[in-house]
């Protein structure tokens, strides 16, 4: 596979460090609605009484998890991409989402246990089915690159890759209905978009957070993205020598 099969003949001269229109305005929005978002999580809304300012790592624990179970899917989407018309452009932007997903489900894992200390009165319920199912999507996220990285062909490897993205986009949708389809989810909490809702103070910061993380989520691809396709460039250059 040829990088004219990916990129463009003069991609080398087209490809620019500085940021295009649109680049900029995300990030100009990410910039003011980030700092906002965090600033008003953790002075703005009420918390729950019983489980004082630990509560509010929730905007940042929730917003995270979406990220982190949805970006699986995004990577699979791809993957089939690649497998249907074996063009490698697909594979990059499928391992970049791959690396959102295990960034943010890193995230998920570190901020869940602070959460729980102060909910259940434990970082970590052996019992509830969502953290066992999140926990094995972390680990077939860390699996998709262990194998990544044993293949040395980069054909074989975008193909293994992609039935792996498979894998962890099954894992990332029994996480999602755990405590939807089991009759015994454990401690975790419902969805928090089900019968009872938020108090309107936590409903609007937690849009807001939603909203900014997902800015987050696209510079970090945008960056994430580039990166590889430079790094694929560069490989072949150096195959080429």
């Amino acid at each position: 596979m040829k990088s004219s099969d990916v990129f463009d003949n003069n991609f080398l001269v087209k490809y620019k460090f500085n940021l295009s229109a649109k680049e900029a305005i995300l990030y100009f929005v990410f910039a003011v609605l980030f700092p906002f978002s965090v600033i008003l999580s953790l002075n703005f809304p009420n918390v729950i009484l019983d489980q004082g300012t630990a509560h509010r790592i929730f905007y940042f624990h929730v917003s995270v998890a979406w990220v982190a179970l949805y970006a699986p899917f995004f990577s699979m989407i791809f993957g089939i991409l690649y497998l249907w018309k074996r063009n490698l452009g697909y594979d990059i932007i499928s391992l970049s989402m791959a690396k959102l997903a295990f960034l943010f489900a890193i995230c998920v894992l570190f901020s869940g246990p602070i959460w729980a200390s102060s909910a259940w009165g434990v970082p970590w319920d052996w019992t509830d089915s969502r953290l066992q199912s999140f926990f094995v999507l972390v680990i077939s996220l860390f699996s998709y690159f262990i194998l990544r990285n044993l293949i040395s062909d980069i054909n074989k490897k975008a193909v293994v890759s992609s039935f792996m993205t498979i894998f962890a986009s099954v894992n990332s949708i029994l996480t999602w209905g755990a405590i939807r389809w089991m009759d015994n989810p454990g401690n975790h909490p419902g969805s928090v978009l089900g019968k009872g809702g938020m108090d309107p103070d936590m409903k609007l910061t937690f849009w807001i957070s939603i909203l900014s993380y997902h800015f987050l989520f696209l510079i970090l691809f945008s960056i994430i993205y580039r990166k590889e396709k430079l790094d694929f460039l560069l490989e072949e250059l150096r195959i080429r020598e």
